[in-house]
This record gives structure tokens, C-alpha cells and sequence, in this order.
């Protein structure tokens, strides 16, 4: 089978739990926030969950490509035992750390976020940040050992068990109590509001960290910090690296009420709007997530293959393409797409073609991480990781005071294409890299073309669906003819 094949079908087996996990929460959560929740209320959810995100890149601090990157060397199996003991047991101690930070001190930190009246909201995120950071290792184990249906239904079972909490605290609890239960009253209290979907994250949590039990068992060989002092060095460039896209992705809402310079409600109500357009966006970003979770340990385990740079130059070309379909997909149907949020909230539909770039940009980052991660050479993240982070920063004072959220789409996108053209940059002085770039710029110029055609002319009734598809057939059929030689030799495993 040709590595290309082999590549495609692990996103495929270790991309499932991913797609259908957040096509599952992203299906039912979002539409039903956006409905039952106000603007406001959908402002601070937001706001909250970028914390989240940009705690859980500090508390993992690479250490799961660190895992990856010398597990996959380690011959024996012992040996790849005790890399994931020390890691695990390391990532276990600053959590629990952390955990003891928030809950300690959660009056303070309710206080400097704006919630002082909420302080049970801050320890929630305490909990829920530790577990999550805590099974990272372990699910990278699986991912490693290659036990795709483990990973996949531990995944899906925690996101099921989400969904179904949150239907269960905002759809049964309400109607229940309004009947008259009085057995709901004992725990349901509705002026804890929008906290339940906090209560339902951490009951998924919960679920990942139970059956992931088993795997964890392997701390059993305990910490090494000769190996720990080699693993550290690795994984703390890959941080800041980590932080800058985290920045890239979430800085624009953690900071927005404070950069719009608009009264409180005012700007929570805005915010709401925009974060519920990136949840549209975010459609692209489900199939890159798959595609993160089967290339870097396949990456990784190609190191020693002569071949490895012409498979990373094909790979990289296929992403383009696939990314632009997906990406054209959202934005010729974007009123069935726009289904999945509440009316209200779609106003700000103009942002999402420039967040859809702004992640088209972020995947070849990510396939230009390879080669200063496979040399170790991870300062080069980090230095990436500071061109990206001061250039959402700077971008974000800039322009969200002036044009409000669309300023921090523009940021977001800026900052993505800046970290592209560094990564490459600096990857054709330290370490080329064939990719053809030809054919990526003709099919980045197509999409673009077909989409501004499409937006402009396409009729105003049911039409458009078939001028719609016409535009995607184009964009298929130009990539088939352009591309069938090479694809008859990966589709029969000779390259």
C-alpha cells in the first residue's frame, strides 16, 4: 500500500471519533445553545471556553509530540513503556498542581475574570481542565499502539454522555419541574443557568478519564528524569507554538469586551454573534482534526523512509485541495450551513469565508511543523509561535475598536498566513522541501475565482443549489483531470 493510501485510511479510522464526536456536539450543542440562549448568555460560554483552550496548550506543553516522537523510536517495548510513564506522571503532577491553584484560589480568580458572583463556575473549569489535560497521554498512547475502536468509542462515549446531559438539565429538568416533580428540585436549581453546560462538559470528562483507567495502569514503571531531562527540552518550543495558535484562535474572544471599548452587555451580545459564525467555520476544522490525529504519528513513524520529504511534498498538495473543496462547500451552501445557529446570531455571517482561510492556512502550518519536529529542532516552533502570537495581538487592538469582530477574523487569518510564510521560509533555508507549489497556487486561485463567481452571479431562488454544485463540479473535475496519473498510482499502491 502506498504510504499516501496508508495515511488515508488512518485519518479515516483515527479521524473518526473526531468528526462524528464534534459533528455530534457541534449538530445538536450549537443550534441549541443559539436557541435557548441569549446573546449575552452565549457571550460568556464563549468567553469561558476560550480560558479552556489556552490552559489546556499550557498544561500539556508538548509533551504528547514529545511522547510520539521518541516512543516511535524506542525498539523495545519496555522501553516505550517507561517514555509513556514519565510523561503521563508529569503531565499528572502539574495538573494536579493547577487543580490545587483554582480550587484554592477561585474567589481571586472569579473576581479578576468578571465572574465574582460565579465562583463555582471557575472550579467547574478547574476540573475540567486537569482531566482533559491528564488523559492526553493516555489517548496518545492508543493512537500510537494503533487501538483506533478504543480511542474511537472512549471519544464517542464522552461526547454522547455531553449531549446528553445538557438535554437532560435544559430540556427534561425545566419541563419537569414546570409539571410539578419535586424530585428535580433536589438538584436542578434553574438560576444556575447557563452552569449546567459546564456540568455536562465535566460529566464527559469524567467518562474519558474512567475508561481511559485501564491505560494508565503503565505509570506502574515509573518516572525517569534522565529520559524526562531529554523529553522537556523537546516538548517546551512546541508550547509556545502551541500558545500562538491557541492566540491566534481564541485571544480575539477572551479580549473582545475589553478591545471593543463597548458597554458590557453590549459587547457580550456581539461576541455571541461571532463566536457562534466560528462555530460554522469550525466545519473545515473537523476534518483537519482527523487529519492532526493520523499524520503525526504517521509522520513520525516514516522517519527513517528515504522517502519521507516527497511523501510530505504530496501530502501537503492533497490538503490544499481537500481544504479549498470543503472550504467552497461551506461557503456556496452557506444558508443550509447557517441552519446550525440560531437567526439571531446570523448577522455575522460575513466573517466566516475569512475564518475558513485563516484555517486553510493553520493545516499547512501544521504540515510545515514536520521537519524542525522530526529534526528535533522545536525552537523553530517557538519562534514561529512569537511571529504568530504578536501578529493576532497587535492586529486584534488594531482593528477590533474600529470594525469590531470582523477585525479579529482579519487578525486571525493575518496571523495564520504570516506563521504559512514563515514556516516556509525558514524550511527552504534550514531544510528544504519540495512541494509544488505550481499546482497548490492554481488550485488556490481556481477556488478562490469560482467562489467570487458564485457569490456574485448566483441566482436567488432555488437555483443556486444547482449553480451551487456546478461550482464544486468544476473545482472536482479540474482536480481529477489535473491529477489522474499521479492518483491511478497511489489508488493501485505504486508511489
Amino acid at each position: 500500500m502506498s504510504p499516501l493510501r496508508s495515511l488515508l485510511g488512518q485519518t479515516a479510522v483515527y479521524g473518526v471519533s473526531s468528526i462524528v464526536g464534534r459533528v455530534m456536539n457541534f449538530f445538536v450543542l450549537t443550534p441549541f445553545y443559539t436557541r435557548i440562549f441569549t446573546r449575552g448568555e452565549y457571550g460568556v460560554v464563549t468567553e469561558l471556553y476560550a480560558y479552556v483552550a489556552f490552559l489546556l496548550v499550557i498544561l500539556t506543553y508538548g509533551m504528547e509530540t514529545a511522547f510520539f516522537r521518541f516512543a516511535s523510536k524506542a525498539e523495545e517495548q519496555r522501553e516505550r513503556m517507561i517514555i509513556f510513564s514519565t510523561a503521563a506522571i508529569s503531565i499528572l503532577t502539574t495538573s494536579s498542581l493547577f487543580l490545587l491553584f483554582v480550587i484554592t484560589g477561585q474567589n481571586s480568580i472569579s473576581e479578576v475574570l468578571g465572574y465574582s458572583s460565579r465562583p463555582e463556575f471557575i472550579v467547574l473549569f478547574g476540573w475540567i481542565i486537569a482531566i482533559d489535560t491528564l488523559v492526553t497521554i493516555p489517548f496518545a498512547r492508543l493512537r500510537l499502539e494503533g487501538k483506533a475502536f478504543q480511542f474511537a468509542g472512549i471519544n464517542l462515549l464522552s461526547i454522547a454522555v455531553n449531549i446528553g446531559l445538557n438535554l437532560f438539565f435544559f430540556l427534561y429538568c425545566p419541563n419537569a419541574l414546570e409539571n410539578g416533580n419535586s424530585f428535580v428540585t433536589e438538584f436542578y436549581k434553574p438560576e444556575f443557568g447557563i452552569g449546567y453546560v459546564f456540568v455536562a462538559n465535566l460529566g464527559g470528562s469524567v467518562t474519558k478519564l474512567i475508561f481511559l483507567l485501564p491505560t494508565l495502569v503503565g505509570i506502574r514503571f515509573g518516572f525517569s528524569f534522565r529520559l524526562f531531562k531529554t523529553l522537556l527540552p523537546y516538548s517546551l518550543p512546541l508550547l509556545f507554538l502551541g500558545l500562538a495558535g491557541i492566540v491566534n484562535e481564541t485571544f480575539d474572544r477572551a479580549a473582545f469586551e475589553w478591545l471593543s471599548g463597548l458597554p458590557t452587555e453590549e459587547a457580550e451580545s456581539e461576541l455571541g454573534i461571532y463566536g457562534a459564525c466560528y462555530k460554522v467555520a469550525m466545519l473545515l476544522s473537523i476534518g483537519i482534526q482527523a487529519y492532526r490525529f493520523a499524520a503525526e504519528p504517521f509522520i513520525f513513524s516514516l522517519a527513517k523512509n528515504e522517502r519521507t520529504e516527497k511523501i510530505q511534498g504530496d501530502v501537503m498538495k492533497y490538503y490544499f485541495i481537500i481544504a479549498l473543496g470543503i472550504s467552497m462547500a461551506i461557503i456556496c451552501f452557506d444558508d443550509i450551513a447557517l441552519l446550525l445557529i440560531g437567526e439571531r446570531f446570523r448577522e455575522g455571517a460575513g466573517v466566516i469565508p475569512i475564518l475558513l482561510g485563516a484555517y486553510i492556512c493553520f493545516g499547512a502550518v501544521f504540515n510545515l511543523s514536520f521537519w524542525y519536529k522530526l529534526n528535533d529542532k522545536t525552537l523553530f516552533g517557538a519562534f514561529i509561535a512569537f511571529i504568530g502570537a504578536i501578529t493576532t495581538i497587535s492586529l486584534n487592538v488594531w482593528l477590533v475598536p474600529k470594525i469590531g469582530y470582523h477585525g479579529s477574523a482579519w487578525a486571525t487569518l493575518a496571523a495564520y498566513l504570516v506563521m504559512m510564510v514563515v514556516s516556509y521560509l525558514l524550511m527552504r533555508r534550514f531544510h528544504p522541501i519540495k512541494y509544488e507549489l505550481g499546482p497548490i497556487f492554481i488550485y488556490i486561485t481556481l477556488a478562490t475565482f469560482l467562489t467570487f463567481l458564485y457569490t456574485f452571479i448566483a441566482p436567488e431562488s432555488s437555483l443556486k443549489y444547482l449553480f451551487a454544485a456546478l461550482v464544486l463540479l468544476v473545482f472536482g473535475g479540474f482536480v481529477i483531470i489535473r491529477e489522474k496519473k499521479q492518483l491511478k498510482k497511489y489508488l493501485h499502491g505504486k508511489s
